[in-house]
């Protein structure tokens, strides 16, 4: 996931503790498979358990950016005005829905922040509709929260002198 954000520090470093982990891992397999084939399935079960702890510290960690797309057919002007206010950027575009007219919003925010702008939206039209989307990459995305990565990489970043 760091790679694909494009964060080069923590890539190389989290790359080079996985590498190591499964040389070592591997080979300490490899070599006693044959004496202990229990061995083998540990290896397995570590690999399925290391997937799930990978999956669930990405989904804590929400790191990237999402489009959030808001359609909303009566209330788009008070979501706008009120995600406005809590600190997002968003862009209003009239559309034609299946019913009649409607207002499409677009907000690129952090995917941390994403739940926080559809509660609001929620709060104001339930019926609204929504999608999302990873936003590969943005001039600037403005959160009124603190960034989670920051937090994260500030180690990586002292210990890689990479700009």
């Amino acid at each position: 996931m760091v790679t694909v954000l494009g964060e080069s520090r923590a890539a190389f470093c989290l790359g080079c503790l996985e590498m190591l982990l499964w040389v070592f891992g591997t080979s300490t397999v490899m070599l006693k498979v044959g004496e202990e084939p229990f061995l083998g399935v540990c290896y397995a079960v570590g690999f399925a358990c290391g997937n799930v702890v990978g999956i669930i510290a990405e989904k804590k960690l929400a790191l990237g950016n999402v489009v959030v797309r808001i359609i909303s057919a009566w209330r788009g002007t008070e979501i706008a005005h009120a995600i406005r206010d809590a600190g997002f950027m968003i862009t209003t575009v009239a559309g034609e829905g299946s019913q009649g007219a409607v207002t499409v919003q677009f907000v690129v925010c952090k995917r941390k922040d994403m739940n926080q702008v559809l509660a609001i939206a929620r709060s104001l039209d339930h019926d609204l509709f929504y999608t999302f989307e990873t936003a590969g990459g943005a001039s600037e995305v403005h959160s009124p929260s603190e960034s989670r990565v920051s937090k994260v990489l500030r180690p990586i970043k002292r210990l890689v002198p990479i700009q």
